[in-house]
């Protein structure tokens, strides 16, 4: 149950962290300096955080790990985005954040294929749920 809280908390704040995103991007702020700015908020949040609970133990990262998380938060916390809000310039965020909610179906074909993960069919099942709803979401009405 904890985890499941937990779990929808974090869904609430990432719902309600868009629209200030939209709104920085609306006024004409470049989507590479709101990037930067909004990891800004991300480092000083973790540092924080990190120090007040006491996190801070690096004894189980070596290079590998080190590597990988730095390409994870090139694609995920830069890329992507960065993508993001262009695409939140553009369009509506009751558009774009739905869309990118797609993630789901490239982590299944990805684990696949990367980690050698089985795929059930009840995560197959689910994948196109979440597909098919984010198609009615973002349809034309």
């Amino acid at each position: 149950m904890k985890g499941e809280l937990l779990a929808l908390i974090a869904a609430l704040l990432w719902g309600i962290a868009p629209i200030f995103d939209k709104i920085v991007v609306s006024s004409g702020v470049s989507p590479y300096t709101a990037n930067l700015i909004r990891a800004f908020g991300a480092i000083t949040f973790l540092a924080l955080a990190v120090v007040l609970f006491k996190q801070f133990d690096l004894s189980a990262f070596n290079g590998k790990n080190i590597v990988f998380l730095l390409i994870a938060g090139a694609l995920g916390g830069g890329l992507a985005m960065v993508l993001y809000y262009v695409a939140l310039k553009f369009t509506h965020a009751s558009k774009v954040v739905p869309l990118t909610s797609i993630y789901p179906l490239f982590t299944v074909i990805f684990s696949a294929i990367a980690l050698g993960e089985s795929i059930s069919p009840k995560v197959v099942v689910g994948t196109i749920l979440i597909v098919v709803g984010v198609a009615l979401v973002c349809g034309e009405s």
